[in-house]
């Protein structure tokens, strides 16, 4: 699902759209269809096919910016300043409205809409051009199947229940009530569509993305034999092709900022969102973030001090490779804001920072939880720390990890270690990990639906309401936000009916 920069827009007009309104309104699921090519006209050849394929993503620039921000707020890693509006306000707050454009699903929908349009068109292309043939054709399913697996899961994971859309967009009937299916429910059916096209013997076959959201999947449902079946197979591939996701030495001399310029191009970026001011793709990423423009959100003091109780590998006190002057820093005035989108110095265009969706430490750090639960802590270990390249023996099915140097090695941060007389050994590493989690990933939208995960799995909704309150200076308000978040009801964007 990696996208390529100097290509979606410039086949942006070529490409066939579906021309639709979603509305978070009384008529949410209401569409209004414009004139449009028929799919016989559009449906051709093999730039066809690539054109739509790639036209899909468009709508990710508006999903991924606004998922960034929604979650950090939602979450322990940020929160508002005093240029904040309203909105921005009571999503800090937890108080949800169909009203808030910020937590609109509309760009959801519209992205599953339209590649309903485009799969069951693809195969007539087939017909016409000798060059796109059933594997291709097979690849281009598989993929757009990815991509509105993805999509589905975020609006489960934000809303707790989603609004099936029927696959025939030509017998779409807004009048009909969409038939609801819960965060479980839709699980189970995302991985009944993505199976199919997975192939163990052919790891070339679909992009790395698939692998991984069928691990994440398998993760959030508790079934961690098969997360760590997807998730290890996503890092290394079959005989060990896929290197570039495995966060081996070849990487130690690369500075971990500079994931997050360019990322699109990175290797071990498996899928990012590209923007670009000169092209009218405008990141308010960096305006929402930045002191020199709108800056109205900021890092939480949590998140601050976490990055600074690190040690480094030669002993140096905090986080010097992830933490401030990276993903965070601070004003000559002591103000305090997020800089992980304004990284690319000039002369480089502003407003033009690519949000990932999955790399490699993030996939690294979700194998770390699934082989923690799956009773194989000391690789968890491995991954989180140094990496399976210190340790020996390698164990079975690592044997050929003999370059990996694990999220903190790869930060040239000291290893965490278990201390003795843990009485849960299990949820001590998988704290160590969520931590992990919170300073690799930051601002990159993850924390929120971590936090909720780990609760939900433990049956402790103390778990995120302790660290959510935390954030607020205010007692009354930390006391009155920990109430409201011991109830898991409250954890999710209930969907405007």
């Amino acid at each position: 699902m990696k996208i390529k920069r100097n290509f979606i827009w410039k086949i942006t007009l070529s490409v066939f759209f579906v021309a639709l309104i979603v509305s978070c309104s009384d008529d949410f699921f209401d569409t209004n269809t414009g004139g449009r090519i028929t799919p016989d006209q559009h449906y051709n050849s093999f730039l066809d096919a690539e054109a739509s394929y790639q036209g899909c993503f468009v709508f990710l620039q508006d999903i991924a910016e606004k998922l960034v921000l929604v979650q950090g707020l939602l979450s322990d890693e940020m929160t508002v300043t005093e240029n904040a509006d309203v909105d921005l306000i009571d999503i800090n707050l937890h108080e949800y409205s169909a009203a808030n454009p910020y937590v609109d699903p509309a760009d959801y929908y519209k992205l599953i809409i339209n590649i309903n349009e485009v799969l069951p068109n693809l195969e007539q292309i087939t017909l016409k051009d000798r060059d796109f043939d059933s594997a291709f054709l097979f690849q281009f399913q598989g993929a757009l199947i990815t991509m509105r697996s993805w999509a589905y899961f975020m609006l489960a994971k934000i809303n707790g229940e989603v609004g099936l859309i029927s696959a025939d967009v030509s017998n779409l009937d807004p009048s009909n009530t969409p038939t609801y299916l819960s965060k479980d429910q839709i699980i189970d059916e995302l991985i009944n569509k993505l199976y199919p096209y997975y192939d163990e013997d052919d790891i070339f076959r679909y992009p790395i993305d698939h692998y991984v959201l069928l691990g994440e999947l398998y993760l959030e449902k508790g079934n961690y034999e098969n997360a760590v079946k997807f998730l290890k197979f996503a890092c290394d591939g079959k005989a060990m092709v896929r290197r570039e996701y495995m966060l081996g030495n070849d990487f130690a001399d690369e500075d971990w900022e500079s994931i997050f310029i360019n990322s699109v191009s990175r290797s071990t970026v498996a899928t990012a969102v590209p923007y670009s001011l000169r092209d009218g793709q405008e990141n308010m990423l960096e305006s929402w973030m930045s002191t020199t423009y709108d800056y109205l959100v900021k890092p939480s003091d949590i998140l601050m001090n976490s990055y600074m109780m690190q040690t480094q590998v030669n002993g140096d006190p905090g986080d010097g490779y992830r933490g401030i002057g990276i993903s965070l820093d601070t004003t000559k005035a002591g103000i305090p804001y997020i800089s992980k989108y304004s990284l690319d110095r000039p002369p480089s265009i502003p407003h033009s920072a690519d949000v990932i969706l999955y790399r490699a430490a993030d996939i690294h750090l979700l194998l770390a939880e699934a082989l923690n639960r799956n009773g194989q802590q000391d690789i968890a270990l491995a991954l989180l720390n140094d990496g399976i390249s210190n340790m020996s023996p390698r164990p079975p099915g690592y044997t050929k990890w003999s370059s990996n140097i694990g999220v903190r090695g790869r930060a040239y941060m000291k290893n965490r270690v278990v201390p003795g007389g843990v009485e849960d050994r299990t949820e001590y590493i998988e704290d160590l990990i969520m931590e992990e989690r919170a300073m690799e990933l930051a601002f990159e939208g993850k924390r929120w639906f971590d936090l909720v995960r780990i609760a939900e799995r433990r049956n402790d909704p103390a778990y995120l309401a302790d660290k959510i309150a935390a954030k607020f200076d205010d007692p009354a308000v930390a006391e009155q936000m920990r109430i409201k978040l011991m109830d898991p009801a409250n954890w999710y964007m209930p969907i405007p009916r």
